[in-house]
């Protein structure tokens, strides 16, 4: 019980506990969270975005590398083009923010929040298979778990979530998660013998398990645009760097995403709020928003 529990906390912080606050890891729950049930993407994230995405003009394989705030317009540089803007709202993960080169430079209030605040890591595997082998001893859960049997093992795959079509024609995926020490096993072993050793697991789980048809393994660690899964109040960090992270530079560059959220961090729910906040703030201040 230990050991899951441990497990829990870890996938919930994306840490391992001693690196997490014991003051302020869970200072979330002093405000209202939503109640209900929770929701399972069957077609991924990617729904959502697409979505927000629609009648936008979107520029891809844009990297930004430079944000100049010094004059009346705010220039962006990427490393194809120029852009100028009245306001920016920057979303950059906490662990990649200060990639990029901001003229002036961030304040030190700034800077010295997104150093605190800790960047978490969690690897998830994705496995399709030809059939549902799991349902029959599940029944209706969308999602099952798995004690480790020994510490050694904690962290590796405790719960897998079940993201086949509800209408059960497939295809049949199972999603399953890598966190807290195990994380370091993902960086120095192969995607294949992951899912290995995932295989190995589920088939003294359930019987008559087939290989899978495809797979997938994270590496968000190495994912030079991200090199995090999302944040976690780390020792020395407190509660109200995430409002700090929030504060917007000379009512100009404004900030966004889940480690700006106190309220929702760590969610895609407080991602996407955090930038319907941005954009009311830019908007109350007496910016015109052109019609899109």
């Amino acid at each position: 019980a230990v050991v899951s529990t441990q497990s829990t906390g870890e996938y919930a912080c994306g840490a391992q506990l001693n690196g997490v606050s014991a003051m302020w890891w869970d200072q979330h729950e002093e405000y209202s969270q939503f109640t209900g049930d929770h929701c399972l993407f069957h077609r991924g994230y990617s729904t959502i975005a697409e979505a927000l995405a629609k009648g936008l003009d979107i520029r891809l394989n844009q990297e930004v590398s430079h944000i100049d705030y010094s004059g009346d317009k705010v220039i962006v540089r990427t490393t194809k083009d120029e852009f100028l803007a009245d306001k920016v709202i920057v979303t950059l993960p906490v662990a990649i923010i200060l990639d990029v080169n901001f003229h002036p430079l961030l304040p030190d209030w700034k800077v010295h929040a997104i150093n605190r605040m800790g960047v978490g890591i969690i690897e998830k595997v994705a496995l399709k298979f030809p059939r549902n082998f799991w349902s029959e001893k599940i029944k209706d859960s969308q999602f099952f778990g798995h004690v480790p049997s020994t510490e050694e093992l904690r962290g590796m795959f405790t719960i897998f979530y079940d993201l086949t079509n509800p209408d059960g024609n497939g295809p049949h995926v199972l999603v399953t998660v890598i966190c807290g020490e195990a994380v370091s096993y993902r960086k120095e072993t192969s995607s294949s013998a992951i899912v290995s050793n995932c295989l190995t697991l589920l088939r003294n789980m359930f019987r008559d398990v087939p290989n899978p048809t495809d797979y997938w393994v994270t590496n968000w660690s190495r994912d030079k645009y991200s090199r995090m899964a999302y944040s976690y109040v780390s020792v020395g960090t407190q509660a109200k760097d995430y409002s700090t992270l929030a504060d917007d530079i000379e009512e100009k560059v404004f900030f966004a995403g889940e480690a700006t959220n106190r309220r929702f961090p760590q969610t895609v729910t407080g991602a996407y709020l955090s930038g319907v906040r941005e954009a009311c703030k830019i908007v109350e201040r007496g910016f015109s928003i052109p019609d899109l």
